[in-house]
């Protein structure tokens, strides 16, 4: 049983729910819960796509508890968290996060943490940590991969919050909407388009990009170009996707 978490599967999607009134503040617990249902979606092989969102109206989470980020508890609460965050980032299989309201320090690192990042036009986000004596661990290790440099330290080193259009400027999110239906039209396209694709080659696809985060640019087109070659070529995907365009009719996927 989860206490503050809502997992439903359906249609190759796994929907993970965050309910913790009334901001669904961060806590160990939590995460550990959070962890465990991501394990557990790693291993259903008709889990698709992965999807973070929340279950309350007007915040995705305002962060993780304060009262845990105090010497005592600080090292098991950044432990965890990394941990969680370095879960999100390995699934296998696009992650998809969406944000309604506040989304705001650990709440920020955590949907950002995904492939895809939705947003409503009157999402808020920010790292508010430096405003109260810390620095975001995660921020600091990821955003300046995502927006660069001098968006990071606008958004770590003042903590103020800015916009969806703001965030969607800086290519933290990947789309807004202007309302509750335009974005559940937003989600359910992306979410098809993704479900249409082959999920051993979208696997190899991350694994590409994942690996390359790490690499010099030499050893990242290196990997990239022998991962191609030595293993997504063996694949009965990767023949059926190129027989398919080739003689013009739609892909039959085995997903292997």
């Amino acid at each position: 049983m989860q206490k503050y978490l809502s997992v439903q599967s359906e249609d190759r999607v796994t929907t993970i729910s965050i309910q913790r009134p009334p901001l669904n503040i961060i806590n160990l617990e939590l995460i550990e819960e959070l962890i465990d249902a991501i394990n557990s979606a790693r291993f259903q092989q008709d889990c698709k796509v992965l999807v973070l969102r929340s279950k309350l109206d007007n915040v995705f989470s305002a962060g993780a508890d304060v009262k845990e980020h105090l010497p005592n508890q600080a090292d098991m609460l950044i432990s965890k968290f990394e941990k969680l965050i370095s879960e999100i980032i390995a699934f296998p299989r696009p992650t998809i996060g969406v944000v309604n309201g506040k989304c705001l320090g650990g709440g920020m690192e955590l949907a950002l943490a995904c492939d895809f990042v939705l947003a409503d036009k009157n999402a808020v986000f920010g790292q508010p940590e430096i405003s109260v004596g810390v620095f975001p661990p995660i921020a600091t290790a990821i955003y300046w991969r995502l927006t660069g440099v001098r968006n990071t330290a606008k958004i770590v080193l003042t903590g103020k919050s800015f916009s969806a259009a703001e965030a969607l400027s800086m290519a933290l999110v990947s789309y807004i909407a202007n309302d509750e239906k335009e974005l559940e039209r937003i989600f359910q396209e992306l979410v098809g388009d993704l479900k249409s694709k082959s999920t051993v080659v979208l696997e190899f696809a991350k694994r590409a990009m994942r690996d390359s985060l790490s690499l010099s640019l030499e050893g990242a087109l290196s990997n990239s170009s022998r991962l191609y070659l030595n293993e997504l070529m063996k694949t009965t995907d990767s023949v059926e996707g190129l027989t398919a365009f080739i003689e013009k009719r739609k892909p039959a996927w085995s997903d292997k």
